[in-house]
């Protein structure tokens, strides 16, 4: 093989583009309530996979204590506790009782707190979506949604102060040196 970075290179990008797309995608973020308490926020977005899905299903692995705090208008949202007898996980079970997320639409405000054990710290949370019988459609992972940290938007603001002050700083002297020669 003459090239073979090349046919490298195309084998990674066909195994990329191989990869099944799910009829949506849900993202999670994280606020922490103190102690081991955790409250997540869910967001389902429709991909434009043809796929229809009617609810889903979010397990919390190792998550006790979980309680629904918020819904949003239209859907039908449960919360089951884990059964310490049985290995299954506490979830969040939500259906939608009106039409159905439409390709590229979204629909946030699925709040769930619940308790980690042993100072872990919540990760991506395993789904399911159904059709409206309920039967399986797809399965994923949600995405953690990077929530960027007002500090590193302050330290940046403040470099940028710092830098236009000490050029202002130069400018000022240079000008004073100018008239100082030329006097």
């Amino acid at each position: 093989m003459k090239h073979p970075l090349i046919v490298a290179a195309a084998a990674a990008a066909l195994t990329l583009g191989a990869m099944s797309s799910q009829a949506a995608v849900i993202t999670s973020s994280y606020s922490s309530l103190g102690g081991n308490s955790w409250l997540a926020n869910l967001t389902v977005t429709n991909d434009g996979n043809p796929t229809t899905f009617a609810g889903f299903t979010v397990d919390f692995p190792n998550a006790t204590n979980l309680a629904l705090v918020s819904s949003p208008a239209n859907w039908d949202s449960l919360i089951f506790q884990a059964d310490p007898s049985l290995p299954d996980f506490g979830y969040l079970d939500s259906m939608a009782l009106g039409s159905l997320l439409a390709v590229g639409q979204s629909v946030g405000g699925f709040g769930v707190s619940f308790s980690l054990a042993g100072g872990a710290r919540p990760g991506s949370l395993p789904f399911m979506l159904y059709d409206a019988n309920f039967n399986p459609v797809a399965a994923g992972n949600t995405t953690i949604a990077a929530i960027p940290e007002p500090a590193t938007a302050l330290l940046a603001a403040l470099g940028l102060a710092f830098v236009g002050l000490r050029n202002r700083r130069l400018s000022v002297k240079t000008r004073q040196a100018a008239e100082e020669v030329t006097a």
